[in-house]
């Protein structure tokens, strides 16, 4: 870092040698306890340098805490146009200090090697750099920077238990640009804040930054933030964006394993996304990864973005939150054992999608919309004992839900529900759409549709030790569809308050149950079933009903089924039983 840092005074003083306005100051000392200072005003193209070898140096002593300005100055210019500053120190214990006040076009490098040592940096004007470079345990760094187009770096290696922080405002229509590196370290804390618009943060902390926290506060207009972890197991990042147009990316992995990814956004037109990967779970030596989380919280926006993405993870955690935003897009995908995700779409949460992905066991995917109408949620699992649960409602008129699951032991749910239903009025809700899909065994799934129109609930299950429900209340013109292969199979529609529905079952196997219950005008239900042991039961309650059941099979054991029934209550009613094999029975009530 030596040989860098005077290369660049080098450069520096040839680069101005020609210029009459040209001014440098240089001090150089070797030992312990030395104090420098140099002071430069009203300058052009000045130069001003200081270099220290021993422990205990000073060059400029700073405040009581790091975002204090400086009690005495190392290298102080100001009132100035492109003027440079470099301060070079080696050993323990040191401290540098280089302020550029009303300085325009200035630059301010400073290198430290050595345990204990401490960096400030202030700049005041247009277009300035700042780079701090630092090696050792225990250092710490921070740069100050007001005005337009600023550029601040700060890099660390080999260090632990050291910090780095850097402020910038006012970054205006040009904007400023902050970077903090931290390379093979341990412990390690890094912070950006940045006020005003088009800024742009990027902490990176790799090859081992073990345990470390990241920090991006912005706060303005069309700011980018970028989290880079890598090897960083019990680390935590953090961004926050307040505004509009924000952009902010988080990485953890390899070996993220108990870390901690957070992004909170307000305003209009945010994307955020998360990466989080560990190691083998679980090893064979009994050595667990994972145990990562990831959260994302967005409100008040239009067209907004949220992605995580968790691999190779062990009881792990992934959260979205959009609040009050509309044409959002949440998206969760995770690939290990244990994983879990919610997603929370509401408060006018219009025209939204969300997306959830699991592969691998015990997962657990929870959407919630509200208020969300034209909206869609989709849920895929791959593997057993998990669980899906989507509610899109009040008001999830023109909303499709889809769970998709295949593996053992699986649980499905979807609930959606929207305003009054007055066609004639010219008020139509609802309009939604359901679909669970299963394979496997012992899969369970229901729907409840309530206050809908034109809506669509199906179940398709294949498998073994199946049950599927679906129930549509005060629904107008709603269908309900059940598709099961398979043996021990349980099916119930329930269409309650109802006006022109359609209601069917379908059961292909051994020991089916189906059994449909409506109530109100035009109903209509079909039971189609194929094996032995089934029973069907249709219970219709209302005026203009037409029932259908087909049953394909001996009725040769458990209580001598198949077994068919139809109940209905009012007038118009049309009943049909259709079976085709031995001992079976057919019973048809009509009052």
């Amino acid at each position: 870092m030596k040989t860098k840092l005077t290369a660049l005074a080098l450069a520096i003083g040839m680069a101005y040698a020609a210029s009459p306005a040209f001014g440098q100051a240089i001090i150089s000392s070797t030992g312990s306890g030395n104090d420098a200072y140099i002071e430069q005003n009203a300058s052009v193209g000045v130069f001003g340098v200081i270099t220290q070898v021993g422990d205990g140096n000073i060059a400029g002593t700073p405040g009581a805490a790091p975002s204090d300005p400086a009690l005495a100055i190392g290298i102080l210019q100001k009132n100035s146009t492109a003027v440079n500053a470099v301060l070079e120190q080696t050993g323990a214990a040191n401290t540098a200090s280089i302020t550029q006040h009303a300085a325009s076009l200035s630059d301010a490098a400073t290198s430290q090697s050595g345990n204990a040592n401490q960096t400030v940096v202030s700049q005041t004007g247009a277009s300035q750099s700042a780079l701090v470079l630092q090696t050792g345990n225990g250092n710490s760094a921070t740069v100050t920077q007001s005005d337009a187009n600023q550029t601040a770096s700060v890099m660390t290696t080999n260090s632990n238990n050291g910090s780095a922080t850097i402020h910038q405002a006012d970054g205006l229509a040009v904007g400023n640009a902050a970077s903090i590196v931290q390379d093979e370290v341990l412990n390690q804390s890094a912070a950006i804040t940045q006020f005003g618009d088009n800024q742009s943060a990027t902490i990176t902390q790799d090859d081992g930054a073990k345990e470390g926290g990241a920090v991006i506060t912005q706060s303005g207009d069309s700011h980018t933030a970028n989290v880079v972890q890598t090897g960083t197991w019990f680390s935590q990042a953090s961004v926050t964006q307040i505004d509009s147009q924000n952009t902010a990316s988080v990485t953890q992995g390899p070996f993220a394993d108990a870390s901690v990814a957070t992004v909170v956004q307000s305003g209009a037109n945010q994307n955020a996304v998360i990466d989080q990967s560990g190691g083998t779970v679980p090893g064979a030596n009994g050595t667990v990864q994972g145990d990562y989380k990831a959260t994302i919280t967005q409100s008040g926006g239009y067209s907004n973005t949220a992605t995580v993405m968790q691999s190779n993870g062990y009881n792990d955690v992934a959260t979205i939150n959009q609040i009050d935003t509309h044409d959002q897009v949440a998206t969760v995908t995770q690939s290990g054992n244990d994983n879990r995700a919610n997603v929370t779409q509401n408060s006018g949460a219009q025209q939204g999608s969300a997306s959830v992905t699991q592969s691998g066991h015990s997962n657990t995917a929870g959407v919630l919309q509200t208020d969300t109408w034209f909206s869609t949620a989709y849920v895929t699992q791959g593997g057993s004992f998990n669980t899906a649960s989507v509610t899109q409602g009040d008001a999830a008129d023109y909303s499709i839900a889809t769970i998709e699951q295949s593996g053992n032991t699986n649980a499905a749910s979807i609930h959606q529900s929207g305003g009054a239903v007055s066609p004639a009025d010219g008020s139509v809700q609802g309009l939604y759409q359901a679909t669970v899909t299963q394979s496997g065994d012992g899969n369970i799934a229901s729907v409840a549709q309530s206050n809908g129109y034109q809506d669509v609930a199906s179940v398709t299950q294949d498998g073994a030790f199946q049950t599927a429900a679906i129930t549509q209340d005060n629904g107008n013109a709603s269908t309900a569809t059940i598709s099961q292969q398979g043996t021990l199979n349980l099916a119930a529609v329930a269409q309650n308050n109802a006006s022109a529905v359609w209601a069917q079952i379908g059961q292909n196997g051994n020991n089916n149950d189906a059994a449909i219950s409506q109530g109100g005008i035009g109903l209509y239900a079909n039971v189609t079933q194929s094996g032995d042991w089934s029973y069907a039961n249709l219970a219709q309650s209302g005026n203009g009903s037409f029932a259908n059941i087909v049953q394909i099979g001996d009725g040769t054991s458990f209580a001598t089924r198949n077994i068919a029934s139809i109940l209905q209550t009012g007038d118009s009613h049309i009943a049909s039983i259709s079976q085709a094999g031995n001992a079976n029975h057919a019973a048809i009530w009509q009052h």
